[in-house]
């Protein structure tokens, strides 16, 4: 028996959640941008306590002060695209006796949402809860003058100065916001970095099964403990039109338009284990430039792959794909 872990914004769905919502609200693509990028900094740096994809607690004080909340949410997630293959492909999983679970950093409506449409049940789904009635009840008048006149000066920094964005928001957050109610938001545990690997234990905990039995599949930032610790432990990780956080972590690399381009690794893996995937990978050749590319990846060999990969990540997410 496979566990079959997929990371959701990425492989599953194309949309990123968080970065549609922020586009309700005046620049708020702009302002996403500029904190996403913040949130690899801080991740990067190995700040402590601070995971990647804990841009999903950063945005929440100016989704509170424009008045965007879990309906929003779902509104957001109802317009949702899926992954070329998606749904059929966790139904081949299903048909092998195979265990798939979503592994998701988003908010937990959107991934609820993504995983009913797939197929896969509530219980396999772990994201990020937020009690948003606790949040807007900590708002106040000076709260919302705060976030929204610091809202401008973010917009306001360069965005390509990393040294004055952080030292802005640095500012922001952890010397002005944490002394207001609404601070309570910094606290929020994201669903991502060593938070996906210890529910991915939890997962094959609850099944019964080691490391070397499970597939991870992930493409970024949020991903790459998760993605380290299985191929650490020999598993099978496979990173999907990933990006330069994911790819130097992953054993298979897969560019493609389709998911079920991850099919055949499956079989083999379980059939085989993972000098049997390498070897098929090895014999793969595209016919043309939007057939699936594979790659046998290594933490030296890696950048090979991340043109192809910059490519079909820009195919099948749009803007989403400049994310980390």
């Amino acid at each position: 028996m496979l566990l079959v872990a997929f990371d959701l914004e990425g492989p599953l769905s194309p949309q990123d959640n968080a970065y549609e919502l922020m586009a309700l609200i005046p620049d708020g693509r702009r302002l996403f941008e500029r904190l996403s990028r913040y949130d690899d900094l801080l991740a990067l740096s190995g700040r402590p306590d601070y995971e990647p994809g804990d841009t999903l607690k950063l945005i929440l004080p100016f989704l509170l002060a424009h008045g965007i909340n879990e309906t929003h949410i779902r509104q957001v997630s109802e317009k949702a695209l899926l992954v070329d293959g998606a749904a059929e492909c966790i139904r081949a999983i299903w048909s092998k006796g195979w265990q798939p679970c979503i592994i998701s950093t988003s908010y937990e409506p959107h991934a609820l949402n993504i995983a009913e449409r797939v197929g896969v049940p509530p219980d396999l789904v772990v994201a990020t809860k937020v009690d948003f009635e606790t949040l807007e009840g900590a708002m106040t008048d000076d709260s919302y003058s705060l976030i929204l006149s610091w809202q401008k000066r973010i917009l306001e920094c360069p965005s390509d100065d990393d040294e004055q964005l952080k030292a802005l928001l640095d500012e922001f957050f952890w010397q002005h916001l944490v002394k207001f109610p609404i601070g309570i938001a910094l606290e929020l545990l994201v669903m991502g970095g060593r938070r996906k690997t210890e529910a991915l234990r939890v997962f094959l905990s609850k099944f019964g099964l080691p490391f070397n039995h499970c597939v991870v599949i992930g493409d970024s930032i949020t991903d790459y403990h998760m993605l380290k610790t299985v191929r650490d432990e020999g598993g099978l990780t496979i990173v999907f039109n990933g990006n330069e956080y994911a790819l130097p972590y992953g054993v298979i690399g897969i560019a493609s338009l389709d998911l079920k381009s991850i099919l055949p690794l499956l079989e083999i893996f379980a059939e085989s284990g993972l000098e049997g995937c390498k070897d098929w990978v090895c014999q793969q050749k595209p016919q043309n430039d939007w057939d699936a590319h594979y790659q046998v990846l290594s933490e030296e060999t890696w950048q090979n792959a991340l043109p192809v990969h910059r490519k079909f990540r820009q195919a099948v997410r749009g803007q989403a794909a400049k994310l980390g």
